[in-house]
């Protein structure tokens, strides 16, 4: 009897401190950069993106060193435990124009995510500037992935579609530029095969729109997103997503269950900024209408778009706060909060508990 409840004690003791609370941060776009990483004649006949590297540039000079002093801080100091980096995509800006250049920004990239000294590792995801421009692709592949490889110990890595699980938590990371047949088929295996208590989908590009863009993964391939979807929903999963530099939290109901998603911004223009101009809760045609200037030619297809898709959605907040996000695992009581920070401020703008929003 005594060893039984010796046995049944440590068992208790062994399963407390393998189920611990577990904090995770949250990086939307970032667009690093540097002039001498880009073609200047190359970039100087595409007037938007001199524009917008002139911009990124000067951000990365100025704000990104006390930005990432502060993630290191909050990683260092955070209780529960931070346990690691997740960057969601346009690590970089990209358009370096060459080929040598496109070398150049990937290591220059590596080099500053190593130079932040993170405590714990980074799992980081491909986004669209991350391959834009002659020889994006090919220096993705060859400094990114052993990036991938290096933070998390895992030389079995090959791709940006790949699974990674700490603890209790399981990580997905989704390309969305993968145009392989089995593409859904390998998203589906590697939600499904852990055990894992929770489950995150790392993806670019939203699978649900969030604003008058409507930009969110396979908007013209109907049937690819309703598997897409369905997935999802049956394993339970949290889509965390960037792209259009919006923060945002949307649930949106399906045959299978409800798909919660979770939009990061990380382009930070004012460190101390606190508030939004402008909070959206009303999900639907007026999300279109209030921007009305952009793409006119597309606005009525893009008006019957959301209003569809607005028979679907429950929970909607939609603004323009950049910032970062800190996601709280509890296994205890499976339970998943989220708390968004604008800039750096060392109080959350709020806090939101996820695991309710997938009741």
């Amino acid at each position: 009897m005594k060893r039984s409840l010796i046995c049944f004690f440590m068992l208790l003791i062994v399963s407390t401190i393998m189920a611990q609370e577990q904090s995770f941060l949250v990086l939307g776009d970032i667009h690093y950069d540097r002039m001498e990483d880009h073609d200047m004649t190359w970039l100087s006949n595409k007037p938007d993106d001199l524009r917008q590297v002139k911009e990124y540039t000067q951000i990365t000079k100025e704000i990104w060193p006390l930005f990432s002093r502060h993630l290191r801080q909050k990683a260092l100091q955070h209780d529960p435990a931070v346990k690691a980096v997740i960057q969601l995509g346009d690590l970089s800006e990209g358009l370096a124009g060459s080929e040598k250049k496109a070398d150049q920004m990937a290591r220059a990239v590596v080099e500053a995510v190593e130079a932040v000294k993170m405590p714990v590792p980074w799992l980081i995801i491909k986004g669209n500037h991350d391959i834009t421009g002659p020889g994006a692709v090919e220096a993705f592949n060859n400094h990114y992935i052993p990036l991938f490889q290096k933070q998390l110990k895992r030389n079995d890595i090959t791709s940006s579609g790949y699974a990674h699980q700490i603890g209790e938590t399981l990580f997905v990371a989704f390309d969305p530029w993968d145009k392989s047949e089995d593409a859904l088929d390998q998203l589906e295996k590697n939600l499904s095969s852990a055990d894992a208590r929770f489950r995150f989908l790392m993806v670019h590009v939203p699978v649900i729109p969030i604003n008058e863009r409507c930009w969110h993964l396979y908007r013209d391939e109907p049937a690819k997103r309703e598997r897409l979807l369905e997935i999802i929903a049956k394993n339970k999963a949290v889509v965390l997503t960037a792209h259009l530099h919006l923060y945002s939290v949307v649930r949106r109901d399906t045959d299978w269950g409800p798909v919660v998603q979770l939009s990061f911004n990380s382009v930070i223009r004012d460190l101390d900024r606190k508030t939004a101009d402008k909070v959206h809760t009303r999900f639907g045609w007026n999300l279109a209408t209030d921007h009305p200037e952009w793409e006119p030619a597309t606005l009525t297809k893009r008006i019957r778009l959301l209003d569809e898709e607005s028979r679907y959605v429950t929970f909607f907040k939609q603004q323009d706060l950049p910032g970062y996000g800190l996601i709280t695992t509890n296994p205890h009581g499976e339970e998943m909060f989220l708390e968004y920070y604008a800039g750096v401020n060392k109080t959350p703008y709020e806090r939101i508990c996820i695991s309710d929003l997938l009741k």
